[in-house]
């Protein structure tokens, strides 16, 4: 009867541990960016940056703001392929406006090649190698992309990577290159430190309120912000 009393405890100890590996993470990523492959000042200067990214599972947030003062909350699922972005031009005197977009992923190709040796750790995580190539099926247009992923933030079953669908972990480390006339370079993101926060909670990417539709914006705005005047469009 013992015995089987304790197997009957480690496995509710093993399913419980299970359970829990299977969660979605919730917390948050403090990443960097910078360039590699220059020494051009200009550059390292343009694209070095610190930024904190909330995520819960498929969804992310990010809140910056500009030396000009512009504030930016960009809210995207990996779910819905839904992507908001808020501008915030409360201090140079206009309000808040909301950009809206769904991803149409049936116009783009994802092909994922993974590499098991090639493995990195980042932030405390093991994280392996993955190309991910996308073809745009109206343009053919190619571009390839280096991610280092991991498998051990994300539960595989439910989460989805807004940026690359079918990928397979999340991605500590993003390596895109830039065609600097015939002198190319990578621009890199890379996770610095991996916070877990149990109290994030689905609530916390709502859109914030006292937002105008960016239709619905004063044509200043939009010139502003290159969208062109109600006219023009």
């Amino acid at each position: 009867m013992r015995k089987l009393f304790i197997l009957g405890l480690l496995l509710v100890t093993v399913l419980s541990t299970t359970v829990y590996a299977q969660k979605d993470f919730g917390g948050v990523i403090k990443l960097k960016t910078y360039a590699d492959g220059t020494t051009d000042p200009n550059i390292l200067s343009q694209v070095k940056g610190e930024y904190d990214e909330t995520v819960l599972g498929s969804q992310t947030k990010i809140v910056v703001t500009s030396p000009g003062g512009m504030g930016q909350v960009v809210i995207r699922n990996g779910n819905t392929g839904i992507m908001h972005i808020i501008l915030d031009l409360s201090s140079m005197a206009y309000g808040k406006y909301l950009i809206s977009d769904t991803a149409n992923y049936k116009l783009t190709q994802y092909d994922f090649v993974y590499d098991e040796s090639d493995v990195k750790t980042i932030a405390g995580y093991e994280c392996k190698k993955a190309i991910v190539t996308m073809t745009d099926l109206e343009t053919d247009e190619v571009q390839t992309v280096t991610l280092y992923v991991t498998d051990k933030l994300m539960n595989p079953s439910t989460y989805k990577s807004y940026d690359y669908p079918g990928l397979k972990g999340y991605p500590l480390y993003t390596a895109v290159e830039i065609d600097n006339a015939g002198s190319p370079y990578m621009v890199v993101i890379e996770a610095t430190e991996v916070i877990p926060n149990k109290k994030i909670k689905a609530i916390d990417f709502l859109l914030p309120a006292g937002w105008v539709a960016i239709a619905d914006a004063p044509a200043e705005v939009k010139s502003m912000l290159g969208l062109g005047t109600d006219e023009e469009e």
